[in-house]
């Protein structure tokens, strides 16, 4: 089939490292590399990719966990060379967030991880997509995905053509993705605008109010899917003092920002940092109270900084922060409510948004978190624990507590419900979210899908894999209209 497939994006491409972490075009990822292992179509199910499944138990001298698995055979990169344990040994090293977790030695056609923190799901580790193998190559990124950049490509204009030396099945030869730049204010008219006029074939970077415009589209909406976050910088004098982070948090209308971005603001509103996805609440029981918020300050006994509060923002929307700089600003105008002033520092760039976090140099993040893997336990690693504070000259993905909170209760608690999951164990970690307040939810992102109805086997778990390579299609033909819900 000659028929190129068009698929809509918002966010230019900038870097195709995955273990850069470019959180913002991850479906283009999964498209041209593969990590070790990848979730199955089935929840909570692991797939072989490039290593045999599942991990072997060895023993350690230490006592540290260590696993191994065999290099499956046949696999290659888009230049031929096939895959050995050393390529994937040596790629993983050169991906931040994996050497938080464990190091890996190639012995003949093995790959050995020697876990840092007990991780009784280490699978899901190996199936992160900034986790990916790579093979560094005469200037080149070389991946063993279905597709490759064409070298005509521009960064507003991808075409992704069959990686030939890909073994597994491909139906669409061609992928066209086009960036719809959004407007000033956030909105998505071009990208709209160019769905109904039938120029995309599929994409996941409408809101879930642009939704209700589109016509002749499937439609698929999974609601809860993210989380928008504020982070405090506890490493500034002014967030150390637990009392004005809960000041803070009190002041937030987190329903009227919910309001703002979308025509359901209950629906959106967060009440915990875990999205209702990973199916386990975190309340933190936290209302809009003005008077209260006012009280805490007052009980904190600080002094107003006489210069403005920095926040950092997302360069891009997300599927959480659909308008990033409209929530930033109506954010100002609520903590203005307690006396402070804040400066808005939208990023221009990701390599400007990495530089900003790895150093610190902010007194307030707002950005997110997508989960990784469908264990919470690894949503809250990410954004909680010391291990994961972002340091200077590293990408952020090897760090997302952008709060900088180092809390040993916090990293016990964590490592004691991945040993050993306990109710109690699982409240104290709930109760240290509510009354420490290092970060705050704000809204939950739904995941959007619009997709041509000329697709005859669209999945219905399609993350974190490359599923455009399977999809088969009808001959263009007068679609129709229709939407699926998915809670």
């Amino acid at each position: 089939m000659n028929d190129v497939f068009r698929v809509g994006l918002v966010n230019r491409w900038e870097q195709c490292d995955p273990r850069r972490g470019n959180f913002f075009n991850n479906m283009v990822q999964w498209h041209l590399f593969e990590p070790p292992y990848r979730a199955s179509e089935q929840p909570g199910q692991i797939e072989s990719v490039l290593l045999d499944y599942p991990l072997q138990p060895e023993g350690s001298e230490d006592g540290s966990a260590v696993y191994s698995a065999g290099v499956r055979r046949g696999n290659y990169f888009s230049d031929g060379t096939e895959v050995t344990a050393a390529h994937i040994v040596t790629s993983l090293d050169r991906s931040p967030s994996f050497v938080i977790q464990a190091s890996a030695q190639a012995r003949d056609n093995r790959v050995f991880f020697k876990v840092r923190h007990p991780n009784a799901r280490f699978e899901l580790v190996l199936s992160r997509h900034e986790h990916a193998i790579v093979l560094e190559k005469n200037g080149e990124l070389l991946g063993t995905g279905p597709y490759v950049i064409s070298p005509e490509s521009q960064p507003e204009r991808l075409r992704l053509v069959r990686n030939r030396f890909y073994k597994g099945p491909v139906q669409l030869q061609e992928i066209e993705c086009v960036v719809y730049p959004v407007d000033a204010d956030g909105s998505r008219h071009k990208l709209l605008e160019a769905v109904d006029r039938g120029e995309v074939d599929f994409t996941e970077n409408l809101t879930r109010d642009d939704m209700n415009r589109v016509q002749r589209m499937r439609k698929c909406i999974d609601l809860g899917y993210c989380t928008a976050i504020l982070s405090f910088n506890t490493e500034r004098p002014i967030f150390a003092n637990s009392l004005v982070r809960r000041a803070m948090a009190a002041a937030i209308d987190r329903k009227a920002l919910a309001a703002q971005s979308y025509s359901n603001a209950l629906a959106f509103t967060a009440t915990g940092l875990l999205p209702p996805s990973l199916g386990r609440p975190t309340p933190d029981e936290i209302t809009h109270d003005l008077e209260q918020a006012r009280s805490l300050l007052a009980s904190a006994g600080i002094d107003r900084p006489s210069r403005p509060l920095s926040m950092c923002v997302v360069p891009m929307p997300r599927p959480h922060l659909p308008k990033p700089r409209a929530t930033a600003e109506m954010i100002a105008s609520q903590l203005g409510h307690l006396g402070f002033n804040l400066e808005i520092r939208q990023a221009k760039s990701m390599d400007e948004y990495f530089e900003i976090t790895g150093s610190g140099q902010y007194d307030l993040v707002l950005a997110g978190w997508i989960p990784d893997t469908p264990d919470p336990l690894d949503y809250l690693e990410s954004l909680l624990t010391t291990h994961c504070i972002p340091a200077a000259g590293r990408a952020a993905s090897k760090g997302s507590n952008f709060s900088r909170w180092r809390n040993s209760g916090m990293d016990q608690a964590i490592e004691m419900e991945r040993n050993k999951p306990d109710p109690a164990n699982w409240q104290r970690i709930c109760d240290l979210l509510r009354t420490e307040v290092p970060l705050f939810p704000l809204m939950y992102g739904p995941h959007t899908v619009v997709v041509t109805w000329r697709v005859k086997n669209f999945p219905r778990n399609f993350c974190n894999r490359p599923f455009l390579a399977g999809l088969e299609l009808e001959p263009r033909s007068a679609p129709v209209d229709a939407v699926v819900t998915r809670t």
